[in-house]
Formats: structure tokens, sequence, C-alpha cells
């Protein structure tokens, strides 16, 4: 408490000589102008020292505000890491005390509840009890929600688990892309230059040209829906990023949306009907329309999630 106090008096202080400084030029100008022509040695003197006293002044009120916002930034550093080191200390205890498994399987959960806009949130997943658990990790928490004025509140970090059984089905959406860019073919300066020394005119022209790169580039917004029902029977959605789709693979390969539609076509054949088979086309179907048009900006979050609860209701 005493080192701040100190600080801010010293820039303070710092302030106050800057604004004398200024004062003593402001008056020496003043002085200056009155005594028009009349300058003897007196004066002169006077004139001077009231000048480099102020120039001193200003310099020195320069430095100590500077040496304070260094010390600031020292403070806020110090504190930074305390407020980084005091969260790890609170999640290692919470981890602890629910009993979270940090498994070697993360993935990516792509969450907005808590934010105005998506985050990407990695995540221990386990299976125990027959459930899907989740629990985030701290990373995420340490990089983007931890300054030198706050932390995270780690009794706000949730639990997810969700029943394998309550499991509708998950799904691969979006795509990803990939196109070849090209490069060069331009003139070089330094190519002609280069050619024409060594071959004249012809050796300038193949010379000054560039050579022709093609990179290939990837765009990936491919991510994975996991669709359920919660205890009260309502139907839920969370999305991953891809890096979750092996692992549900590998989990519960039985519960992937284009298996469960190949194994109703297959039962339906044996059975010699095909109406749940259609059933689950055009459910597909109305799916596949929904996120065109919610991509679209046709209708909204809301009207998207009301829609597609109640084609999943009807399978």
């Amino acid at each position: 408490m005493e080192e701040e106090k100190k600080d801010l008096d010293k820039g303070a202080i710092g302030m106050w000589m800057i604004l004398g400084g200024l004062a003593g030029i402001i008056l020496l100008i003043v002085l200056v102008y009155l005594a028009g022509n009349i300058i003897n040695d007196i004066l002169g003197l006077i004139a001077s020292s009231l000048l480099v006293f102020s120039l001193l002044s200003i310099l020195v009120g320069i430095l100590m505000i500077m040496e304070e916002n260094s010390s600031n930034k020292t403070t806020e550093k110090e504190q930074y890491i305390e407020n980084i080191n005091a969260f790890q200390e609170e999640y290692d205890k919470c981890v602890d005390m629910m009993g979270i498994v940090k498994s070697d399987i993360e993935i990516t959960l792509l969450e907005s509840a808590l934010h105005s806009f998506e985050v990407e949130i990695s995540h221990y997943l386990w299976v125990a009890d027959d459930c899907i658990q989740l629990f985030p990790m701290a990373e995420y928490y340490r990089a983007y929600e931890t300054s030198s004025v706050s932390r995270p509140d780690v009794s706000e970090l949730q639990l997810k688990s969700v029943p394998i059984d309550s499991i509708l089905y998950f799904e691969e959406m979006g795509e990803l892309r990939k196109y070849a860019t090209v490069s060069g073919g331009g003139t070089s300066l330094k190519g002609a230059l280069l050619g024409y020394a060594i071959a004249e005119d012809v050796g300038a022209i193949i010379g000054s040209r560039e050579p022709i790169t093609t990179k290939i580039v990837s765009e990936d917004d491919r991510r994975i829906e996991l669709v359920y029902k919660n205890k009260e029977g309502e139907i839920e959605n969370l999305e991953f990023k891809h890096d979750a789709y092996d692992v549900f693979k590998q989990l519960i390969p039985l519960k992937e949306f284009r298996k469960i539609v190949s194994l109703n076509t297959v039962q339906s054949t044996k059975s010699g009907a095909v109406t749940e088979t259609q059933k689950s086309q055009t459910a597909k179907e109305k799916l596949k329309q929904l996120k065109e048009l919610k991509a679209e900006g046709l209708i909204t979050e809301e009207e998207y999630s009301e829609q597609k609860k109640k084609v999943l209701e009807s399978l």
C-alpha cells in the first residue's frame, strides 16, 4: 500500500514539475516581450537561468512519470501472474473435488451461451455410468478470461453428462474445401539485369520472368452436431469442432446419422416395408433444407431449432 502511494506521489510530482516548467517558459516569454530591446547582463542571466530551470523541470517530470508507468506495468504483470496461478490452483481443487477425469481424449466444444460470440473451449471427454462426460480444460480460461484485475469463477464451470441411451444421433456438417492459388509470372528487374549481363536481350526477357508458384489453400468449416434428449424429454444439441468426429465414431458408432439411415434401410428391405426408410430419408432432407435456410438467413436460430425438433420427433 505504501509503495503504491509513493508511485502515485511520484507521478503527481512529475506532473507538477512539468506544469511548473511550462509556466516558467511562459513567464520567460512574457518578460522578454515586456523588456523589449532593454536587455542587460542581469536580465539576460535571469532569463537564461529561468529557461534552464524550466527545461530541467520538464525533463525531470517526464522521467518521473515514465518511471511510474514502468512501475505500474510491472505491478500489472505481477498481478496477472498471481491471478493465473490462483485460478489454476482453484481449478485443480475443483477438479479433484468433482472427480473429473483428465482423460487423454480432448475435443473442442463450440459455446455461445455464456458469450455474445462463439468460442472454442477444449474439453476432457470420458465415459462413466453409461454417460459421455465433458468438462472444460483450464487453457481457454487462463488465456482469455484472466487479467490483472480479475480471474474466472471456477464454480461456473459445468460438468456436462449425456446418457448414451438419450443420444439420437451425431452428424458431420459443413465441408472441407480446397482450391489452388497461383502467384508469380510477373517481371523482375533484378532478373532482367542479370539475364542481360549473361545473354543480352534474350537473357533479359527470360530472366525477368518470375517463377509461377501454386499453393493449395484449405477452408474447413466442418463441425459435429450431437443431438440428444434431456431429462425433461426435450431435444438439445451440442456442437463441436471436427476433432470430435473420430472420437464419436469410436465411442458411439451406431449413433452416426448416416449409419442409422443405412440400418433403417436394411431393416425395412428385409421386412418388405419401406415406410420407415422413406420417413428417415424425408427427415434428413427436411433437416438439410432447414440448415440451408438458416445459413442463408431466411429463418432465425429459434425457428430452426423449433422446426428441427418437430422433424426429429416425427421419427
